[in-house]
């Protein structure tokens, strides 16, 4: 009786930490059980980004065409395929539970023999590392599939798609930091994965929405705040880009990235069988 009370006080303490060969483990079965949505995700952008890079071309001239005007083609398209690359590296995130809609499914997902954590990390690694890495994937497949077509049609004239969008990228460069562009990123996917994690219906769409609702309200709050401060105050609204300024800036994207964060996994522990009326939204 001793022995078997001494292994469940193992057990229970080997549950309260992070177990790497554990977390390897739920990764693959969340993989596999996410397996149709990968495969979905990733058709779906091979065949958008194809749509996308071939829709200006004259497939019915059929008249040799040169790689220097294919690649003007091509550069005449990259701003849709920036707007389909910041709609889906935005609206993926909030994916993150979209499998755990039914009453079986949270069950399955509570009883599994894993920390928090670990359940928590394997579903943030694949809507944040995995199926980004998919999407580029998709593009470079696309890419290909782009050249093959074009060069079967203008007689062996192609340019590749992935290079004229990083060049066409390139020249739209602002010279912000790298440090400043990753808060940007960190601070996006925390709020989609905040989204994905609060909304339980079309979560992106509604994530979307609290965005613009967010950055209207903020603009509105600005706008009016300058406007009394102007009309009935002798203050005078001087923005100043200083080090301090730079400093409070970057430690509040940090604040707010890590407490979305810390709010989306808290979220996820407090996942609930049946879920309360005004959270089933």
């Amino acid at each position: 009786m001793k022995q078997q009370e001494l292994n469940k006080h193992k057990e229970d303490i080997n549950m309260k930490k992070f177990d790497i060969n554990r977390f390897c483990k739920v990764m693959s079965r969340l993989i596999l059980i996410r397996r149709r949505f990968i495969i979905k995700l990733f058709a779906g952008l091979l065949i958008g980004f194809f749509v996308i890079a071939i829709m200006f071309f004259p497939f019915f001239e059929r008249q040799p065409m040169s790689d220097a005007y294919i690649r003007i083609r091509l550069w005449g398209i990259t701003p849709f395929i920036n707007i389909v690359f910041a709609m889906s590296f935005f609206t993926i995130a909030t994916f993150i539970i979209s499998d755990l809609g039914k009453r079986q499914q949270r069950i399955n997902e509570m009883m599994l023999p894993a920390t928090n954590i670990e359940k928590f990390l394997a579903r943030f690694i694949l809507v944040s590392v995995v199926c980004p890495l998919l999407i580029a994937i998709a593009f470079i497949a696309a890419d290909g599939l782009q050249q093959l077509t074009t060069m079967l049609i203008f007689y062996g004239g192609r340019a590749s798609l992935v290079a004229t969008w990083y060049e066409y990228c390139q020249s739209l460069r602002t010279g912000s930091p790298l440090w400043v562009n990753v808060e940007i990123v960190l601070l996006t996917n925390s709020f989609t994965l905040l989204g994905g994690m609060f909304f339980r219906k079309v979560a992106w769409l509604k994530t979307l929405i609290s965005l613009f609702v967010i950055i209207i309200g903020i603009a509105i709050s600005l706008t009016t705040f300058a406007y009394l401060l102007y009309e009935y105050t002798d203050y005078e609204l001087v923005l100043t880009n200083n080090a301090l300024t730079t400093f409070i800036s970057n430690l509040i994207c940090i604040g707010l990235t890590v407490l979305m964060y810390w709010s989306s996994y808290k979220l996820y522990t407090r996942l609930q069988v049946i879920n309360n009326r005004w959270r089933n939204i």
